[in-house]
């Protein structure tokens, strides 16, 4: 077993490999309520940001990875920027390369690392866009901490993944819960109207 700090990734080139895997899937440049998915996923399902971060998510990940015989998964911060402020103040990425197989102890104090002295710069407290992805490209998730909510896109080649997820407490866009999350934050009617409307857009 590796230990937690080797995780994240050190060195340029690592980096720029996998954030071309990160450009690849993803329209970095947009946020919710737009498409942020650059690739062609079929199927989107929602769950609430706290939620994936955390050792919850890992079923998921795990299940998904089985289907498409992923051995690693790589989750990255992308706002705060991990060059401009991460690298720049502490000589490394706050992003983790982990196996599908690591525990949810281990995950979880992962995602709680912070440089020495530091506390507040781990993970879990200092991250407003993460995404998750493999290298097989054939799922990936986004979450916004502002919105609270975050989003998986895949290719449905087999209904059998779908409800997979559903079981792991992933919702439909037209759940309602989905819409009462979403009117807690965005209180003024029109506001969310308008911004469902384009989530409708984006993801049904």
């Amino acid at each position: 077993m590796k230990r937690l700090e080797d995780l994240f990734i050190r060195s340029e080139k690592e980096f720029k490999f996998y954030q071309n895997l990160v450009d690849h899937v993803f329209e970095t440049n947009k946020e919710l309520p737009q498409q942020v998915f650059r690739k062609t996923f079929d199927c989107f399902l929602f769950q609430e940001f706290d939620w994936a971060l955390s050792d919850d998510i890992l079923p998921t990940i795990k299940e998904l990875s089985t289907v498409t015989q992923d051995r690693v998964f790589l989750t990255a911060v992308l706002q705060p920027d991990p060059t401009a402020y991460y690298l720049k103040e502490f000589g490394y990425y706050h992003w983790l390369k982990a196996s599908v197989n690591i525990s949810g102890e281990d995950y979880v104090n992962a995602l709680w690392m912070h440089p020495k002295g530091f506390i507040a710069d781990n993970i879990i407290t200092n991250s407003n866009i993460v995404v998750w992805l493999s290298h097989s490209l054939q799922w990936a998730i986004w979450a916004d901490r502002d919105m609270e909510i975050c989003i998986i896109g895949m290719v449905s080649t087999k209904d059998s993944a779908k409800n997979m997820l559903l079981k792991e407490g992933w919702k439909p866009l037209d759940h309602p819960v989905l819409a009462k999350w979403l009117q807690l934050l965005l209180k003024d009617q029109k506001t969310f109207d308008d911004y469902f409307t384009q989530m409708l857009s984006s993801y049904a």
